[in-house]
């Protein structure tokens, strides 16, 4: 029987292995035959290759690139106390006020809290309804889930968010510095500003603010006891160490018939004043009808210096630091 004849494919590799080992066994055969001994294209190739003392050096191969994403600019947050050694020198005017501007600069990024516990305010001079306080805020639900605390504050219809104060000063009292220091950090981890407006004196929720405040707006009035109770006020927080990094003084009330003047004020704190707040019939009437006096955008003379004050706190502004202290005039 005769033998099948392969496809053309399967001779051409099977041809191709079995001249290789014809070739392989007649290799054996020559070094056998004249062991020890190379050929002339075998010794010239050995001639070729670079001695061995010789350094070999790696081909130089450039470094891939690697396009790197710019990290988004992080915007540092702000506490701002709103302060004062005695009450009745308007810090929930100030604190009100403050919101407004604010919240014009970052729309939703701002949240007011009233920490008066006993006798704040803030929802009258603003003309809110809570559905939740500031000891409903301070639970261990809200404590412990931000989703939950945001939708614990009360939306107001300018673009901020209120923590109201306590219903009674009985309800007040559950709340403890403690509590008040970890709720304004878990705000600051939300919101761009968080104001607080503070209970008058430095009792344990006041200092708890201030301790954590980054900026605190100090307020007097034209008064001999306003300006010295400020005085003693930023000599106590001075040696406890609890000042905050930046401060803003506020003079409120002014005017040129009560006695005394700026620098009167001034040399009985020992700090400059920043900001004075004209004596006006409209605050009042503003904060009786809770309706902040920069929310109606009116001018005049108080709101203009609100509006400085807020200016303060914009980092775009053409204000810079080392010229945040400089004299103020009553007209």
């Amino acid at each position: 029987m005769s033998r099948p004849r392969l496809s053309p494919w399967r001779d051409g590799v099977l041809g191709s292995v079995a001249q290789t080992a014809v070739d392989v066994e007649t290799g054996d055969q020559d070094q056998d035959e004249t062991p020890g001994e190379i050929g002339r294209a075998d010794a010239t190739a050995l001639d070729a290759w670079p001695a061995v003392d010789e350094q070999w050096e790696p081909p130089t191969v450039d470094p891939p690139t690697i396009e790197v994403t710019p990290q988004p600019e992080v915007i540092p947050h702000q506490i701002i106390a709103v302060a004062a050694a005695k009450g009745g020198v308007g810090k929930t005017t100030v604190a009100t006020n403050l919101a407004v501007g604010l919240a014009r600069q970052a729309p939703l990024s701002v949240v007011l809290v009233d920490a008066d516990v006993q006798f704040g305010d803030v929802a009258m001079a603003l003309s809110l309804t809570p559905g939740r306080a500031l000891p409903d805020v301070v639970t261990a639900s809200a404590a412990g889930d931000a989703l939950v605390l945001k939708a614990y504050l009360t939306p107001h219809p300018d673009g901020y968010y209120v923590v109201c104060g306590a219903e009674s000063p009985a309800d007040g009292d559950r709340v403890t510095g403690e509590q008040l220091g970890h709720l304004i950090r878990q705000l600051a981890g939300i919101f761009r500003f968080v104001i607080i407006d503070t209970a008058p004196g430095l009792g344990e929720h006041a200092l708890a603010a201030l301790e954590a405040a980054t900026d605190a707006v100090f307020l007097c009035d034209m008064s001999v006891p306003g300006a010295r109770g400020l005085r003693k006020e930023l000599a106590v927080l001075a040696t406890i160490g609890i000042l905050p990094p930046a401060r803003h003084v506020v003079l409120n009330f002014a005017d040129r018939v009560s006695g005394l003047s700026v620098k009167d004020v001034e040399a009985t704190i020992g700090v400059p004043v920043d900001v004075a707040v004209p004596r006006s019939s409209l605050v009042t009437l503003s904060t009786n009808r809770g309706i902040p006096l920069l929310q109606n955008r009116k001018k005049n003379p108080a709101s203009a210096a609100l509006t400085e004050l807020v200016r303060r706190f914009d980092p775009s502004a053409s204000l810079k630091r080392g010229r945040l202290h400089r004299r103020v005039v009553v007209a």
